[in-house]
């Protein structure tokens, strides 16, 4: 697992952690709104950054604001929305970072795993891994549940 995937001490990782929450409020986004031409991409060159262990603040901050314009974008009427339901928020990592131990590693890996497909630049079955993945990471599932998807994304990215 990469050495990134700890909780965050340092600006940079704050940072990076703020970009992963809100690259899952992305793909949320998309369960209930249909993606741009541009989504897929945003979302995968964010994982990638997020991946690279000494991506700078300034970057990582510059990919928050894009990957939140692209959120938007897909679910416009979020931002104003008057009885918002929670589900295109940012997911925040604390979350992840307090979970128990035996969840979080199984969140770690569904992380890896989706850096992993992302560098591919994926299409088709891993491509839909990579939002399903991120969609997972914010459910509070227990370990019973989290596995499978875990395994599938491992298996993809044996392919």
């Amino acid at each position: 697992m990469p050495e990134l995937l700890k909780a965050p001490v340092t600006p940079a990782q704050q940072a990076r952690d703020a970009l992963l929450g809100a690259l899952v409020g992305l793909a949320r986004a998309t369960t209930s709104e249909p993606k741009t031409d541009d989504t897929d991409e945003v979302l995968n060159a964010g994982l990638r950054l997020a991946a690279q262990p000494d991506a700078p603040e300034e970057k990582l901050h510059r990919m928050l604001e894009t990957v939140r314009t692209e959120k938007h974008r897909v679910a416009p009427g979020c931002a104003s929305c008057a009885m918002p339901c929670g589900n295109t928020n940012d997911y925040d990592l604390a979350r992840l970072w307090a979970a128990p131990e035996t969840i979080r590693t199984l969140k770690l890996q569904m992380l890896s795993a989706a850096f992993a497909l992302a560098q591919r630049h994926p299409q088709g079955q891993a491509q839909t891994a990579v939002y399903q993945l991120l969609f997972t990471l914010a459910e509070d599932w227990d370990a019973e549940l989290l596995l499978p998807v875990v395994q599938h994304a491992q298996k993809l990215c044996r392919e």
